[in-house]
């Protein structure tokens, strides 16, 4: 083994393979990535390789569903404290990597990253979760609305119940819990010898490309690798193969062995 690379899930309530297991979500969207073992195949491609991966599972969800009643108590301290855990256990005798992908990348500069030997943010978070919902929207009116919801449910913090689902992706408690977390780039301050891969498809439609430049432009003296995938999307696939993660694999296998 070359060293171990801890996988840290998006937003949504992915399964072990990177999959969400509500089969009325899959049925419409049968080729998203969500629907796809994307995490799974990545960690193929990684072990051969020579890396050990370390997949997981949050609160609630199991392989072929979710729990709304477990899932609605996965706020930022439940997902931390499994988070830290098992970066705990993580061996420390061999390169010790983190790899986020979109929201996930929120929760994993949330980690003592002290012992990590490098980062890898996929289409991550840069400022705050409320503006990459407004970078996402295609219009001044959509953004208009879109504004007007955000405020009216951050209006209602500490009077709705934390374990009320926003969406199938989070509670109220984790939204609020995020939404009072400084802007995600600060977090790397402290870590400005820690090497930081920044991977971002071109064509990300989710989370806009703009903040893959945030994290150069506001860390300057920190050591960060920025690489734009063409073609690629969100989860740095393709519309013709979603499932093929055999470049993003080898781009962070080529990173890593630089440094």
């Amino acid at each position: 083994s070359k060293g171990t690379i801890l996988l840290i899930h998006g937003t949504a309530p992915q399964n072990i393979d990177g999959q969400i297991p509500i089969p009325e979500i899959n049925e419409t969207i049968p080729n998203h990535y969500l629907a796809l073992p994307t995490y799974k195949n990545l960690s193929r491609e990684l072990n051969e390789l020579g890396w050990d991966t370390v997949r997981y599972t949050r609160l609630g969800v199991y392989q072929t569903k979710v729990n709304m009643d477990e899932y609605s108590k996965t706020d930022l301290n439940n997902i931390m404290n499994q988070l830290k855990e098992i970066w705990s256990i993580i061996p420390n005798n061999k390169p010790k990597i983190a790899f986020a992908w979109s929201g996930g990348s929120v929760h994993l500069l949330q980690l003592p990253l002290q012992g990590a030997d490098g980062i890898i943010i996929l289409g991550g978070i840069a400022t705050k979760r409320t503006e990459v919902y407004e970078l996402s929207t295609k219009n001044e009116k959509e953004l208009s609305r879109l504004k007007e919801y955000l405020s009216k449910v951050l209006s209602q913090e500490g009077k709705i119940e934390r374990t009320k689902m926003l969406s199938n992706d989070m509670s109220h408690g984790r939204f609020y819990d995020e939404n009072n977390l400084e802007d995600n780039w600060t977090y790397l301050k402290e870590y400005q010898k820690l090497p930081t891969l920044i991977l971002h498809g071109e064509e990300d439609e989710d989370v806009d490309i703009s903040q893959s430049k945030v994290w150069g432009s506001k860390l300057p003296k920190n050591e960060i690798t920025t690489i734009i995938g063409k073609n690629r999307n969100h989860i740095y696939s393709t519309t013709k193969s979603p499932q093929d993660m055999n470049e993003l694999a080898g781009t962070i296998n080529s990173w890593l062995l630089k440094r």
